[in-house]
């Protein structure tokens, strides 16, 4: 995007929804892939934050499942002393079990860290700002 061409508040608008749409789950990436079809005849900036909010979107939901089946494992490995050994661990469970429990954070955390970029790519386009991903956005230059 040239620096002396200025922004019409629709197309400001249509990308930062599509960033913001990050809080709509799974519906998210089907706002971005919209407003990039919806788009890309008016406004390359818009139709290049919408798909780039898709894609971005779409690689976070996996990682995210991910992180969650992982933490699930770790989680169910903890059982194995309650099972090997129960009756040594009747009043109380392993330290390890709660471990697991306490591990189940690191989901949240990444859960919210991706949320929280995605907003702030809302705040940044509705600025005006041609915002880009750490990673997706250098995908994305090379298809624009």
């Amino acid at each position: 995007m040239s620096p002396e061409k200025q922004l019409s508040q629709e197309e400001r608008l249509m990308a930062a929804l599509a960033h913001a749409s990050i809080v709509m789950n799974m519906m998210g990436p089907v706002v971005g892939v919209l407003i990039y079809i919806t788009q890309k005849e008016r406004s390359a900036y818009a139709a290049r934050q919408g798909l780039q909010a898709a894609i971005y979107q779409i690689i976070g939901t996996i990682l995210i499942i991910i992180s969650w089946f992982c933490w699930g494992g770790f989680y169910a490995l903890t059982f194995i002393p309650l099972i090997a050994n129960a009756e040594a661990y009747q009043d109380a469970p392993p330290p390890i079990f709660w471990v697991g429990i306490g591990s189940m954070i690191c989901p949240f955390i990444l859960m919210a860290a991706w949320g929280l970029y995605g907003l702030y790519g809302a705040i940044r386009t509705w600025q005006g700002a041609d915002f880009r991903y750490a990673f997706v956005g250098k995908l994305m230059d090379r298809q624009f």
